[in-house]
Formats: structure tokens, C-alpha cells, sequence
């Protein structure tokens, strides 16, 4: 029996997640990562020293060079794999149990709209990937990893539009990513669960919305389906 669009999409995720075992990771490497990430959301990228960095996490520059050789660029290459890494993993936890394409879209939007107001290094994560599309800075290994991401991010969205019968275009798509990818410029989020879940809902109405208008012609399978019922 073939797999479904999502489930096509929820195994591509998998795979990309076998790529490496984040498990191994050493605690030190770990709160290095998560340190830069703070520092680097609270004061600014360009900020964030070695000297720094091992000033916030009491370590000598010297120590840091032990567990990262290249530096602070190895830190930055690294910090985008573990945030797409945790990212990935708590997505598809989510997405899972979806019973019903609908609900699928449903969850793909309001996990990645909480996950851009709760943790503000999902806007860094954007900001130093399209920083590199301009001026390449990162190393082929994690630019090659955080491109594939969104390319399987995006395919998600798009097995949901397949099985709900529709075509949305690739333009479409990354207009859902701009609205959800922006949540923290329009949704003025007072901190509270009760207006993050008001939030959330209108967040899948702006995005149901954008499918309505960025779709093509339904999928003749579906119409055909339909029309039998």
C-alpha cells in the first residue's frame, strides 16, 4: 500500500533526523550552543564573542577552542543544526496523531507560530540563513542541512494541501512562512497561554486563507472522489 502524501513527508522527516545523533552530544557543547543562542538573541550576533561567550559560561577562550577548533563559526554552523534539529523533532512529535489532513495544517501552523514567539532564536535561525543566502558565511555542510529543512518543512504544508485537494504553489507556501515566520512583529503576544491560543487561531485562518488564494486548480483525484460521494 503506498504511503500517503503525510505520511511521504513525516518519513522524509525521520530520515532527515537519522542524520545525527544529537544524543552523543556532549552537556559542555550543549550549553555552549544554548549560550550562544541566548547571548546572540538577547544582544545581537554580530556581539557574540569567544571572550564573551566563554565569560557567560565561565570558561577560558582557550577551553572553548578545545570543543569547538573553528571558532565562533563553528559555533554558529552548530547552533543552526541543534536548534533544526529540536525544531524537527518537536514538529513531527506533533504533527503525528493528526487524524485528518485539516488537523495536520492545523498543527503545522500552530506549532511553528508558538515556536516563533516563545523562543526568540527561531527569529535568528531566519535572520542568519537569509543573511547567508546574501553573503555566504556558513560552511557547506550547514547550509546544505538548514536548506533541506525548509525544503521538507515546506513539503509538509504541501502533502496537507494535496490530501485536502488542493494545489497550493511554491508561492503560496512561502507566503504562509512570511505570516508565520513574522509572528513576532504582528501578533503583539501579552505573554499569556489564553491570547497565544486566540493568536493561534487566527493565525490558521490567515493561513487557510492564503491557501484558498495561493492554490491552483483542485486535484482532479480529490474532485473525482468527491463528485462520487
Amino acid at each position: 500500500m503506498s504511503q500517503s502524501p503525510r505520511e511521504q513527508a513525516n518519513a522524509a522527516i525521520k530520515k532527515f533526523l537519522s542524520r545525527r545523533d544529537w544524543s552523543a552530544e556532549s552537556p559542555a557543547r550543549r550549553r555552549t550552543l544554548a549560550a550562544f543562542l541566548r547571548l546572540a538573541t538577547e544582544h545581537g550576533f554580530e556581539s557574540v564573542s569567544m571572550r564573551t561567550l566563554g565569560h557567560e559560561l565561565g570558561l577560558k577562550a582557550p577551553s572553548l577552542y578545545s570543543s569547538f577548533p573553528h571558532g565562533k563559526d563553528e559555533i554558529v554552523a552548530e547552533s543552526l543544526r541543534w536548534f533544526t534539529y529540536r525544531f524537527a523533532h518537536d514538529l513531527l512529535d506533533a504533527a503525528l496523531p493528526s487524524r485528518s489532513p485539516e488537523e495536520y495544517w492545523e498543527v503545522l501552523v500552530r506549532f511553528h507560530f508558538a515556536q516563533q514567539l516563545r523562543r526568540p532564536e527561531a527569529d535568528l535561525w531566519n535572520f542568519l540563513v537569509a543573511r547567508d543566502k546574501v553573503a555566504p558565511f556558513l560552511d557547506p555542510d550547514a547550509r546544505e542541512e538548514a536548506y533541506s529543512w525548509l525544503e521538507l518543512h515546506e513539503r509538509m504544508y504541501g502533502a496537507a494541501a494535496e490530501e485536502m485537494g488542493r494545489s497550493i504553489t511554491a508561492e503560496g507556501i512561502k507566503a504562509v512562512f512570511t505570516v508565520l515566520d513574522g509572528a513576532q512583529r504582528w501578533s503583539a503576544w501579552n505573554g499569556t497561554e489564553a491570547e497565544l491560543e486566540r493568536l493561534s487561531d487566527h493565525a490558521v485562518e490567515l493561513t487557510r486563507s492564503i491557501l484558498d488564494v495561493g492554490s491552483r486548480e483542485p486535484v482532479p483525484g480529490r474532485m473525482v472522489a468527491a463528485a462520487a460521494h
